[in-house]
């Protein structure tokens, strides 16, 4: 047999070699994008977590700063506080406030610097039913940035949705529809 027809029957082989090994790079590579996208969501989602904690020890120092109410009337706190922003009362940093004035003052900053740290940012807080001196502070911010391009929630989104529904230990204190909550216990 001639050697060159021999040459000529191998022609494209290494064409098709390259074309295989550029595929199996791109798959690769794609691979890595998607890994890093997923890093880099989850330290988005830890850092808004912190950013909540850090919010309910603010809520907690506010709290224990109004001695007034934890020595007075421990029973019925004023900063207990359901979903929505309050309505601006007495402006403490102007005038003298009793404690119950100083608690919505609070209240109502505390929950305006919540939602300016979270993406439309709210929280309720309430009593634990096993311990008097113990507050919840579920704090919950939208949950647009878990969704994906086609709006729809993921599935880490229904499953903190769900989790903090049962972790409050309180009957009726859920996070609402469409954010994602985070649930601190503080004791003043």
């Amino acid at each position: 047999m001639n050697p060159s027809r021999i040459a000529q029957k191998q022609e494209g082989v290494s064409l098709i070699e390259a074309l295989v090994a550029l595929l199996v790079l791109a798959l690769g590579i794609m691979g890595l994008a998607g890994i890093q996208t997923r890093t880099l969501l989850e330290a988005r989602a830890t850092n808004t977590r912190s950013v909540a904690i850090q919010l309910a020890e603010d809520l907690l120092e506010r709290m224990q700063a109004n001695s007034v109410i934890r020595v007075i009337n421990p029973a019925t706190n004023p900063y207990v506080a359901s979903w929505g922003v309050p309505a601006a009362g007495t402006d403490c940093t102007a005038q003298f406030c009793t404690g119950d004035q100083l608690a919505s003052f609070d209240i109502a900053q505390w929950k305006a610097g919540l939602s300016q740290a979270l993406n439309g940012g709210d929280a309720r807080i309430f009593r634990s039913t096993t311990d008097p001196s113990q507050y919840g502070v579920l704090i919950g911010w939208s949950e647009t940035q878990a969704k994906g391009q086609d709006g729809a929630a993921t599935a880490e989104t229904a499953q903190f949705a769900s989790a903090i529904a049962v972790n409050t230990g309180v009957a009726g204190i859920t996070c609402p529809n469409g954010m994602i909550c985070h649930v601190v216990y503080i004791r003043p």
